[in-house]
């Protein structure tokens, strides 16, 4: 999976500086929900400080208990 590395960046910075997650913790095959985060409710924030960080809206229908860090750099990707 090829993912926008500007993006992929960011986006470990907002997990390292929010949830505390390494770089190191995350690939693009990572679960965002019991993987990355503990609980729905941390993915919701992350999402909300994605969102703001971005100027974006991004479906709730979209993040699923599958949803992988790669699957967020597209769905971030897609909406810019």
């Amino acid at each position: 999976m090829s993912v926008n590395s500007e993006i992929c960046d960011k986006l470990h910075k907002i997990l390292f500086y929010e949830f505390g997650v390494s770089e190191e913790d995350v690939s693009v095959e990572s679960i965002l929900i019991g993987g990355i985060l503990d609980d729905g409710y941390e993915v919701f924030e992350l999402v909300l400080s994605v969102e703001k960080e971005y100027e974006i809206g991004i479906a709730d229908s979209l993040i699923t208990e599958k949803t992988t860090f790669g699957d967020l750099v597209k769905i971030v990707e897609n909406e810019l």
